[in-house]
């Protein structure tokens, strides 16, 4: 039966050949690296393809645990890793800075980039046994290992810088909510020039911004506090991550219930509740310089316009992922990961659309461009609820970071693609302390620079590469009509994948980091 079952396999072997030499595919596969694809049976490396549970959020692998369904298992992780710190802190500025019109257009462009992202990823999740792994698992079977490490590392350069913007969210929040806090006090004086039909009003305001200085001496000393929890207590961030969500949920509860009852008796004046007058004036956009702090100011530095504010928005609806990170603790993988997936990105972008139209007919445009934290000021009963709530949950946030991105770097370097990751290898079960420390110094490089405005777009482009990655693959798969393509996800087409990787490829060269330098050199 074995001589048989040897016989039957070297048949089927060289009939896979003969088709792909008679379609032309041969020199495709081999320069792609789609071995996969043809069925071919490729050495498994010691990392996530194996089956063993590197997930992002997952601490020891091969530790049996409960299974989760849809609700506990994707569809809340997703959700609270897409709700994060920038709804709470730019949202309304964006709100502000854009208009109503062209922020529902940005919401829409960026939650049309993760929901093709999610259709494709639903497709490949559910082409045979989802095992452990995550994205690096699914983007490394579907275009081989060598093209999966260099997504993979797009995504833990992604979830590593994003840890320092969680810090910085979390720090920014806290000197707000505590001025006298910090080290070194701030007080930025600028020219009101915010339009007003047409006009530009007169006058000067002053407002108090947290210090540079304060928010990196504070931003370091959080990150290696963090590092040493992750260093010494990955079951527990795993065991109490969920509970990060209740205070998210909470806060934002309270945010709904302050915008309908507005404005209260001490309320600021430009807060002037729900108002058709508020709605028109807000509706068309009034970019414009504000300084490094975001307040506008006619001679700051940075100029904000559409392509800008996507690169700012875009880590707010990142986060589909979640689900998947955690496939070896699903009970329905093929299931669980497209529905869980695709409704936690509808229901966050729907909310996202509900939000403009909230804020934008909720106080004065003034008022959306100099109160970052128009969220805490609004909310119900007291702003200390959401400033609770954010410290929570970005602090939860930037441990699940700080927790993933070392794992996903330690499966990357078991594959021996890299040998330069050879330092980041660890044996089965033991902890990637050289990871998690490479990843801390990441972190801190970018808690550095202190502007979480100049990090988001970073975190941007990492994120639409990785997604690109995910985009592509299926669409290849879907375009070749691999032997091996099966997926049980039917909702899903080569075109709409194409689409979804044109956008993911080429929304960076308009919303990354050089934007800023080439509009402070030429703001026409």
């Amino acid at each position: 039966m074995q001589g048989g079952s040897g016989d039957h396999a070297t048949s089927s072997g060289s009939q896979r050949d003969s088709k792909l030499e008679l379609f032309g595919f041969d020199s495709l596969v081999n320069i792609l690296g789609l071995k996969s694809m043809t069925g071919e049976e490729v050495p498994a490396p010691s990392s996530p393809r194996e089956g063993e549970d590197v997930a992002i959020t997952i601490g020891r692998p091969k530790e049996a645990g409960p299974k989760f369904g849809t609700m506990m298992g994707v569809f809340v992780p997703c959700l609270q890793n897409i709700l994060g710190i920038i709804y709470y802190i730019r949202f309304t500025w964006i709100v502000g800075m854009a208009g109503i019109w062209q922020s529902l257009v940005l919401v829409s462009f960026c939650g049309a980039c993760t929901f093709l992202t999610g259709l494709s990823l639903s497709a490949i999740a559910t082409n045979g046994a989802m095992k452990g792994g995550g994205p690096y698992y699914l983007i490394g079977r579907a275009l081989g290992p060598e093209v999966g490490v260099s997504i993979g590392l797009c995504f833990f350069l992604g979830n590593a810088v994003a840890g320092s913007m969680y810090v910085l969210g979390a720090v920014e929040t806290f000197l707000d909510a505590i001025p006298s806090a910090g080290l070194f006090q701030e007080s930025v004086t600028v020219v009101n020039n915010t339009l007003l039909n047409g006009t530009a009003t007169a006058g000067t305001a002053t407002i108090s911004t947290p210090s540079l200085h304060d928010l990196q001496v504070y931003g370091v000393i959080v990150t290696i506090l963090l590092c040493f929890i992750v260093f010494g207590g990955v079951k527990i961030i795993n065991k109490v991550a969920p509970a990060f969500l209740i205070p998210v949920l909470f806060s934002l509860l309270c945010i709904y219930l302050g915008v309908f009852i507005a404005p209260r008796h001490n309320a600021p004046k430009g807060i002037t509740g729900l108002s058709l007058t508020s709605l028109r004036d807000n509706w068309g956009s009034e970019y414009q310089r504000t300084n490094n702090a975001g307040v506008p100011d006619p001679n700051g530095s940075i100029y904000w316009d559409f392509n800008a504010l996507v690169g700012l928005f875009f880590p707010a609806v990142t986060g589909i992922m979640a689900g998947s990170n955690r496939s070896a603790s699903l009970k329905d993988t093929q299931r669980s990961i497209p529905i869980g997936t695709l409704c936690a990105t509808l229901t966050t972008t729907a909310m996202y659309l509900f939000s403009v139209l909230l804020f934008g007919a909720l106080s004065t445009r003034e008022e959306l461009l100099t109160d970052r934290l128009l969220t805490a000021t609004v909310a119900w009963p007291a702003p200390v609820v959401i400033y609770i709530g954010i410290i929570l949950s970005t602090l939860g946030a930037a441990l699940q970071s700080l927790t993933g991105a070392p794992r996903l770097l330690a499966a990357i370097a078991n594959d021996d693609i890299l040998p330069v990751l050879n330092y980041f290898k660890v044996s089965e079960g033991a902890e990637p302390h050289a990871a998690t420390l490479f990843t801390a110094l990441i972190c801190i490089g970018c808690v550095i620079i202190g502007n979480l405005d100049l990090i988001t777009p970073t975190i941007t482009m990492f994120f639409l590469l990785c997604y690109a990655g995910v985009n592509l693959s299926c669409f290849l798969l879907d375009l070749l009509d691999a032997p091996s393509w099966r997926p049980r996800w039917k909702l899903h087409h080569w075109s709409l994948s194409l689409v979804g990787a044109l956008l993911c490829v080429g929304t960076p060269f308009d919303s990354s980091l050089f934007y800023f330098v080439i509009h402070d050199i030429h703001p026409e």
